[in-house]
């Protein structure tokens, strides 16, 4: 018994590790895809209004550490003259590319139809694992990279890079998805209400306030797929603001006590919720927490990026991180699957 709920809490919680981390090496193989098909000048795209963390002569000195290419350093270094010196630097965003539509409108397909496929699953596991997918292509289609059109257009920018020789702002999606957080609450506020809802938070709080007039958690459910890309991306979404607003140094600040806080409480609840992971007993219901319990576990790890004290490798395009972190999650899918479906036909068979 013990070795299967330590198998279960293993391949949940490095299936979800792997799941964001690929998401985030999705997004640098699409730009760099971008960037070879399109060749987007900056020069064509609006000029940016920029909206970092820290002030522009600190973004412009960390683009200029991370610069190779010569071409780059000589233009983040002139631009960065011009900021200590109180002379304006213009940024633009890059224009909004037919790769980026394609990128955009073909993942946000991907997910829907991914959602549509769970329907002919038969068991819950393995609906939430495709649900999971479905939540990740959505996420990253229709909101991280529907936002990126937006910021192009409205010439947001919360980061500097330089490409070609050229200044870049970017990340402006980002600044978008800060303000997001009214229609957070709008979805926090219905689940609260939700009688059928399951999240553990929420029946936690319903068992200790008087909110439901009848039992806490009604109904059956047929298909968890929805469900668990619903769960997986509004997760992300609700620590993607947790950050970005405890990042905001007009509100807290990157190295506040706030963000130091979101540390120490981060890696306090990964210690709790792999041991209620470790408690799950079935691999569906294992998979759905783990959603929560790694992206709770990830968190101190994008602080500690965040701060600069290592440089997250599932940033870099290299054919390392691909082989890592898709062949990781590759494999990690098909150990979780097959372990869940061995699960699943030992239940079917009969006991004699």
């Amino acid at each position: 018994m013990r070795s299967s709920a330590l198998l279960r809490t293993v391949l949940s919680g490095i299936f979800i590790l792997f799941m964001l981390a690929a998401a985030h090496l999705l997004m640098v193989v699409l730009n760099a895809v971008e960037h070879a098909v399109d060749a987007p000048q900056p020069a064509a795209g609006a000029v940016a209004r920029f909206y970092a963390d820290e002030p522009l002569t600190v973004e412009l000195d960390k683009a200029l550490q991370d610069a190779r290419a010569p071409a780059d350093r000589a233009v983040l270094a002139a631009a960065l003259e011009d900021a200590r010196a109180g002379r304006e630097v213009t940024l633009h965003a890059l224009p909004v590319t037919r790769t980026l539509v394609a990128s955009t409108l073909g993942l946000t397909a991907l997910g829907l139809l991914l959602a549509w496929l769970t329907s002919r699953f038969k068991g819950d596991a393995a609906q939430t694992i495709v649900g999971i997918f479905a939540g990740n292509f959505i996420w990253t289609g229709a909101v991280e990279y529907g936002l990126t059109i937006a910021a192009r257009q409205l010439g947001v920018a919360k980061a500097i890079t330089a490409v070609d020789g050229q200044i870049v702002a970017i990340y402006g999606e980002y600044v978008l998805l800060k303000h997001t957080w009214g229609a957070l609450v709008l979805v926090m506020a219905y689940l609260l209400y939700l009688e059928t809802s399951r999240c553990p938070v929420f029946l936690w709080w319903r068992e200790r306030t008087p909110l439901m007039r009848g039992a806490l958690v009604t109904g059956r459910i047929d298909n968890y797929g929805p469900r668990s890309a619903f769960q997986y991306a509004t997760i992300v979404w609700s620590f993607y603001l947790l950050l970005l607003w405890a990042y905001d140094e007009q509100v807290f600040g990157v190295h506040g006590v706030v963000t130091k806080l979101v540390m120490v409480g981060a890696l306090a609840g990964t210690v709790y919720c792999l041991y209620r992971l470790w408690q799950q007993k079935s691999w569906g219901s294992a998979i759905r927490y783990a959603t929560g319990a790694m992206i709770i576990a990830w968190t101190p790890l994008e602080i500690a990026g965040k701060w600069g004290i290592f440089r997250e490798p599932w940033l870099l395009l290299h054919p390392g991180s691909l082989l890592v972190f898709f062949g990781g999650l590759g494999l990690g899918t098909w150990l979780l699957w097959r372990a869940q479906r061995r699960s699943r036909e030992r239940e079917l068979v009969p006991q004699s």
